[in-house]
Parts: C-alpha cells; sequence; structure tokens
C-alpha cells in the first residue's frame, strides 16, 4: 500500500488523512511536534504497574479482538482517551497529528486479523505512533470497558478508516505560546502545564508540558486531570443557572428555611433551620443569588469565624499570616478538633459548624473593607444544586452543563483527598506546604495528601478536569468577574452568541489555573502544577495572571483581537 496517497475521500466527505511513509520509531518528546512523516496519537496514556505479556497469536488466533480483550485484562477501573469498543470493532481516537494537520473524532474499524500483539514493556510510548514501512499502528494504551490494554500493535490499511475530521490548530500561534511558556515554566521550576486555546469550538492550539511523574520520565498529555482550584465556580454558577432555567430553582430563594418550614423547591428555601445555631437574624436573609456573587455575609480576611476563634494562638498566627483567617478550606482540621472526631468532617458537620457564628455583613450589600470573597458560599451553592437536582454535584455538572458540549464524563471528576487514591492522568503537585491532616489528625502532612475532605469542596475549589473542557465551557458560559476576582449575578449564564471578556483565576498549594473568554470569541485555559502564593517568603509571584497575559499578547501577534 502507498501511504503517500490519500486515503479514500469516501471515508468521510471532504477529509482527507495522510499517512505518510517512514521507518518505525518511538517520539518521547512531550507533547506532538510538527514533524512530517510521523503519525501521531494524542492519546491519554494510562501508566499501569501490570506486568502481563500475551501476544495475542499466542492465544486462541482464531477468535474475534473482542473476546480476546474480555479475556486478557491488564488492568482494571481506569480511564484512557483510545477506546475500543468489542461489540463494533470500532477504535476511537480524540485526536491525531499528521505534519501540521490534526484531525479529531478518528474512528478506525479493526478486524481480527489486524491484532500483532499486547505487550507490557516498562517503560510505554510517550505517543500512538503509526510506521509507514510497517503498516503498524501501536498504541500506548486503549480502554475496553473497565479495561486498559497496553503497548497494542494493529496493521492498518486505508479500507480501517471509518471518519476523521480536519481541525487546523494554528501552528504560528502555537509557536509563538511555546517561546513563552516553556521558558516561564522551566525558570520557575512548573512541572507540569496544559492549556487549550479554542474558537467556535474549534481548537486552535493545545498542548501539555512537563511530566506526569515526580521523577520527570513519563511526558505529561494534553488530556491530563488537574486540580482546578476557583475556576470550578463559574461551572458550578452554570449548573445553578441551569437549574433556575429549568424552574427547579429561583434566584430569590433563600438559602436556610425558616423554623419548621421542610427544605424544598415548594418553599423556595433548601438547608434545614437546625443547621444553624446562630443568632443572627440576616441569616434568613441570604438567597441563592447572594451565593453566586460573593455577597452571602462572610469575611474570609476577618478574625470572627468560629473557627478561628476556636484555635489556638499557634493555629491563629498561621492562619492570620495566609491573608484569610477565616476562609474555610483552612478549618477542616480545627472543626475536626472541636467535634473531638477521628475521622474528617463531612460537608453537613462542616457547615452546621460555621453556620455557629454571626455574619459579618448584611447579605447583599458590599462592605468597604475586608474580602467578601466566599469559598463558603459556594459550598452551598453545590449542596443547594444537588438538592435541587436529585443528584450529585459532579454527575449534574456532566449531564447538563458539561456533556452537552460534548465533554466526556471522564474529563470532570471530584478530586481525591490523598495521594494514594489519585487519578492515573493525574500528574504530580509541586508545594513545600505542610499542613494538620484530617485523616490522621495529630500529624503534618502535604498539603495535597490529606489536608482537606476533598469531596466537601467540589463546587468551589477541588475538581480535576482538562484544559479542553475548561476552555470549551468559557466559549459557551459566562464568566462575570470584576478587576478583584469577585463572581458576579450572570456568572455561569449562556453566552447565547455574545462576546465579552471574563476571566478567573484559581489558587491551591500545587494549583495555579486561569480560565478566560474574550470579545474575539477565543476562550483558553491553562492549568499548572504549582503557585508560588503559596511557597517561601517575600515576593511571591501570581502565575496564573502573568501566564494569561502572556497567552493573550501571542495572541495578539497572531492576529486574534481582543
Amino acid at each position: 500500500m502507498n501511504f503517500q496517497r490519500h486515503l479514500n475521500d469516501n471515508c468521510v466527505t471532504g477529509m482527507r488523512l495522510n499517512m505518510l511513509r517512514n521507518s518505525p520509531r518511538v517520539v518521547q518528546n512531550s507533547r506532538p511536534r510538527a514533524i512530517a512523516h510521523y503519525f501521531f496519537y494524542n492519546n491519554v496514556g494510562i501508566y499501569l504497574n501490570s506486568e502481563t505479556s500475551m501476544p495475542f497469536s499466542k492465544f486462541l488466533p482464531a477468535a474475534s479482538l473482542g473476546l480476546l480483550i474480555n479475556l486478557f485484562p491488564v488492568a482494571h477501573s481506569a480511564q484512557a482517551m483510545d477506546r475500543f469498543d468489542p461489540a463494533t470493532g470500532i477504535l476511537s481516537i480524540p485526536l491525531v497529528q499528521v505534519g501540521d494537520e490534526f484531525y479529531q473524532d478518528v474512528q478506525i474499524r479493526i478486524f481480527e486479523q489486524d491484532v500483532v500483539s499486547v505487550g507490557s514493556a516498562k517503560g510505554l510510548l510517550s505517543y500512538d505512533t503509526f510506521a509507514g514501512e510497517s503498516a503498524e499502528l501501536t498504541i500506548g494504551s486503549v480502554a475496553v470497558g473497565s479495561s486498559i490494554y497496553r503497548n497494542v500493535v494493529v496493521k492498518l490499511n486505508a479500507s480501517n478508516l471509518i471518519a476523521a475530521t480536519l481541525v487546523r490548530q494554528d501552528a504560528a500561534l502555537g509557536q509563538r505560546i511555546d517561546d513563552f511558556m516553556r521558558p516561564y515554566l522551566t525558570a520557575n521550576g512548573i512541572s507540569a502545564a496544559t492549556l487549550t486555546l479554542m474558537k467556535d469550538d474549534k481548537v486552535l492550539y493545545e498542548t501539555a508540558y512537563g511530566y506526569q511523574d515526580v521523577a520527570r520520565s513519563i511526558p505529561l498529555r494534553s488530556n491530563a486531570l488537574l486540580t482546578t482550584a476557583s475556576i470550578v465556580k463559574p461551572v458550578t454558577a452554570a449548573a445553578a443557572q441551569n437549574l433556575i432555567a429549568q424552574g427547579k430553582l429561583q434566584s430569590s430563594d433563600r438559602v436556610f428555611c425558616g423554623p419548621g418550614i421542610s427544605p424544598s423547591a415548594a418553599a423556595h428555601c433548601w438547608i434545614d433551620s437546625n443547621w444553624v445555631t446562630a443568632s443572627d437574624a440576616r441569616i434568613q436573609q441570604i438567597t441563592i443569588s447572594h451565593l453566586l456573587s460573593h455577597s452571602g455575609g462572610w469575611d474570609r480576611a476577618g478574625t470572627s469565624c468560629v473557627a478561628f476563634q476556636a484555635a489556638d494562638a499557634t493555629t491563629r498566627a498561621a492562619l492570620v499570616a495566609s491573608g484569610n483567617p477565616c476562609d474555610v478550606l483552612q478549618h477542616e482540621f480545627i472543626v475536626q478538633a472541636v467535634l473531638g472526631i477521628a475521622t474528617p468532617p463531612t460537608q453537613e458537620q462542616l457547615i452546621r459548624f460555621v453556620m455557629q457564628g454571626n455574619l459579618d455583613f448584611t447579605p447583599g450589600t458590599t462592605p468597604l473593607t475586608g474580602d467578601r470573597y466566599s469559598n463558603f458560599g459556594y459550598v452551598l451553592l453545590g449542596l443547594i444544586v444537588e438538592r435541587a437536582s436529585g443528584l450529585p454535584y459532579v454527575e449534574f455538572v456532566t449531564q447538563n452543563v458539561l456533556g452537552p458540549l460534548g465533554v466526556a464524563t471522564s474529563d470532570f471528576k471530584g478530586a481525591r483527598s490523598l495521594l494514594s487514591q489519585a487519578d492515573p492522568r493525574e500528574p504530580n503537585y509541586v508545594t513545600s506546604k505542610q499542613y494538620p491532616s484530617v485523616f490522621a489528625p495529630g500529624t503534618m502532612v502535604p498539603a495535597r495528601n490529606g489536608a482537606l475532605n476533598a469531596e466537601n469542596f467540589f463546587a468551589a475549589a477541588t475538581v480535576i478536569t482538562t484544559s479542553r473542557t475548561m476552555a470549551r465551557f468559557a466559549g459557551h458560559y459566562r464568566i462575570d468577574t470584576d478587576s478583584r476576582g469577585i463572581d458576579g449575578p450572570e456568572n455561569g449564564t449562556p453566552l447565547s452568541g455574545i462576546r465579552k471578556y471574563g476571566s478567573h483565576n484559581g489558587a491551591l498549594p500545587g494549583t495555579a489555573t486561569v480560565v478566560t473568554q474574550l470579545p474575539s470569541g477565543v476562550s483558553f485555559a491553562v492549568l499548572l502544577n504549582k503557585n508560588d502564593q503559596f511557597e517561601g517568603e517575600g515576593q511571591r509571584k501570581d502565575y496564573a495572571t502573568e501566564v494569561a497575559a502572556g497567552i493573550e499578547a501571542a495572541l495578539r501577534a497572531s492576529g486574534y483581537q481582543e
């Protein structure tokens, strides 16, 4: 077969996939490069520990590929982007680079005679590769149901291709971004980063920098999952706005019910009054709208909250030094100690604890001092989304906000609290911060290994996702923030063709993120595995803001006006 020719245009109207001829080669760079002669599949690449090696030719050679895959799984309960459906024999691949061109939603039909082997080499390939001389496609990992197969080799010809959609990535823009990002990441010790730029639902440029692992031996994939930090708040707002549009929630609904009133849509209130023991009558005034816009009455820069008042002198000093003594993200270990429990506090326990205290300002007003940005308010909003929808937060978001945009459920998940439970697609996070553990009370642990119960904060900060998910979201939903990063009342409303500027940063130890939408229609997201604002002493850098500025400069230089 001559791989210099275009595959038959009948495979997909108007689309041509050039598989260029060359000898086999494994490419170990950190992202697909615009190198002609190689056929790159940008898949997830799940890295597994199993050492099972089983060439298909040694087992039931007359059996179907589907049967073989069901008989010989390498690992279970993992996710990958390349997927094989045994029922149809179709291998689906989200993104393929061929020279300077990219193809998305590639589908290839695999017949039993196409399978050459399944291996288990200790060092996995960085990318799926196609070798023209042998006509063999080597795949780093393939998901089949709940199983993952490593280093699968199949032989292809033109008849295998079913569909592919050509997407034009902007090579000049990509080069400008690389020229900014690579030295920036190196200079700041950021070892893992993903970014995606989109316009009109099409990828302008997408890449990953750095490594998956601490040893820096496994290149990071562009669809790696990283913690969102606060850039998830517009997504949470969109979930609430979706429920408002469905009539299941009203922006004027009260957050807390009055005495004797059961929470429900009919009652227009959502949390039982017995969760509140504070004497502040203003609590009854807090509405959904107030939660959306950080005007519920809590000042995280203050010191009047119950957790701060309950803390010892050493802890108080540390909280003051953080700049946000009354930020609930820092309080779980205090709640745990006061309640005398050995397990991490539940979300209900956390909310009940906070609601022992009075408000810092009247809901709906704007205080002249302090910091009204409220992670706690978005914790409450996430709980209300669950109650109004009848679904867990992540499930509702993936089904009703992100799913309709084409985002897979595997690309938006709740983060796990312990490193031992981290998602296989998650890189390590770079931070020196140590905090009291809520899983082993009385011990100090790295900030990303048990310092908080992540499932309490999905709606405010602790979801893991891809940069493409966030860039796609920003192309469809309003990011309504002011110059201080305070979310506004239009946060999460559908753009419906309107183009505006909006940007939201996120920050946690080991995480700096930004999602931005521009009047040009371009949206982008960047996820980093380090945040200088939590490290060391002295002047600390705002990575998210600096990276966003660099990307916007590259966009202007490439002709994308803001």
